[in-house]
């Protein structure tokens, strides 16, 4: 069974969320999904939000999916709709980087609707290492109802991404910019080398 359509104003259901933490980020290349034996793909970021955040944006584009799919009354909303809230303070995610006090939202998308990724300047970024797990981001999502044999539950479509700052990579090494600075090369630093160099072959004579 497929995703359920909205029955009316789809722009309801979108949100520009709030700055979050980068996670598990394939939004360059779509990845297979687990549990798709056909070789479906697709693109996908996690998005780790601090807990005291304010994500009312977030629950509200949640709301208006449900009930645009079921209806203004919540008593005819089916029992068990699955969240695609996810804590980050959970047992399950005791080994995950950067996930403890936060919650984490998994957004994705078809491999034919690629994610526009842009940085602070709406430039669209094309190194891939400049986006990275431990970044961070704010992301243009659609709250829809998905309906398959796993049962029926909110998700969010992942439209485009955007950069908003560096951060410590996770389980990594930090970008090349935060670890080098700037190094002369006009000819007074050679001078200085070459002296040194000088000075420290007379102290072995």
């Amino acid at each position: 069974m497929a995703a359920k359509k909205a029955k009316g104003d789809k722009e309801k259901c979108r949100v520009l969320t709030p700055e979050f933490r980068v996670s598990y980020p394939h939004v360059f290349k779509p990845q297979g999904m687990k549990g798709k034996p056909d070789g479906k793909k697709s693109y996908s970021i996690v998005m780790l939000f601090p807990k005291d955040a304010d994500l009312g944006p977030i629950k509200e584009a949640m709301r208006q999916a449900k009930i645009q799919a079921f209806g203004e009354d919540k008593t005819k909303w089916p029992k068990g709709l699955q969240s695609p809230v996810n804590d980050g303070d959970s047992p399950k995610n005791a080994d995950k980087e950067g996930y403890a006090g936060h919650w984490a939202i998994k957004a994705s998308s078809n491999e034919d609707q690629k994610p526009g990724v842009v940085d602070q300047n709406v430039e669209p970024i094309m190194n891939q290492a400049d986006f990275y797990p431990g970044c961070y981001a704010r992301a243009s999502l659609l709250a829809y109802i998905w309906d398959n044999e796993f049962g029926q539950g909110v998700g969010f479509i992942l439209d485009h991404v955007q950069k908003m700052r560096d951060g410590k990579s996770f389980g990594g090494k930090p970008p090349a910019e935060q670890v080098f600075t700037p190094v002369g090369t006009g000819d007074e630093e050679d001078f200085n080398e070459a002296q040194a160099e000088e000075e420290q072959e007379e102290s072995f004579m």
